[in-house]
């Protein structure tokens, strides 16, 4: 039994010492982090990232994503407005670079044809709906030759009420 509760102990002193030193082990090759103010994490928010075209450049971990964000705070520190600073990456990366890129041009085109697209299929609906009530009622001329035949059969069957019509053309009984 104290076999047992030693070699517990060695063990778990092995384990807090790998976690120690895994603990204190630092990347020496990764660059340094750069801290950044509150304005300058706003702003990066609204920049993509042009490694990781999915993410902001405050979400990335991409160097190039550390160094805007570096200059962002550079360029605050300068004095620069917001403004400013996304006229200064616009004009390095253009429209793109913005994740919120401003509606003009072919952006307009891209904002408004989904409502033009929507607001052409609410009026053709529309349209077709009403063309189909009015069709609907509309009474449809009928022709001769079948109220003649309508007017033959319900005299007949006024004239013979206790024959029973299966419906049979040949008026045969099947």
């Amino acid at each position: 039994m104290r076999r047992v509760a030693t070699l517990t102990r060695a063990l778990l002193a092995a384990a807090a010492l790998a976690l120690a030193t895994l603990a204190g082990a630092q990347d020496v090759t990764a660059a340094p982090s750069v801290q950044i103010g509150s304005r300058a994490f706003d702003i990066s928010r609204n920049l993509r990232c042009p490694v990781c075209t999915s993410e902001s450049v405050a979400d990335s971990s991409a160097e190039i994503a550390q160094q805007m964000r570096s200059l962002i705070q550079e360029k605050i520190d300068e004095g620069l407005s917001d403004a400013q600073i996304y006229a200064f990456f616009q004009a390095r990366y253009g429209d793109w670079i913005l994740l919120d890129p401003p509606k003009r041009g072919v952006h307009l085109l891209v904002w408004l044809l989904p409502v033009l697209v929507g607001a052409t299929a609410i009026v053709v609906v529309v349209g077709m709906t009403r063309r189909w009530l009015a069709a609907a009622a509309k009474a449809e001329p009928a022709n001769p030759a079948d109220l003649e035949r309508v007017r033959a059969a319900l005299a007949d069957a006024a004239a013979n009420p206790d024959q029973r019509d299966t419906g049979d053309a040949t008026g045969e009984d099947g």
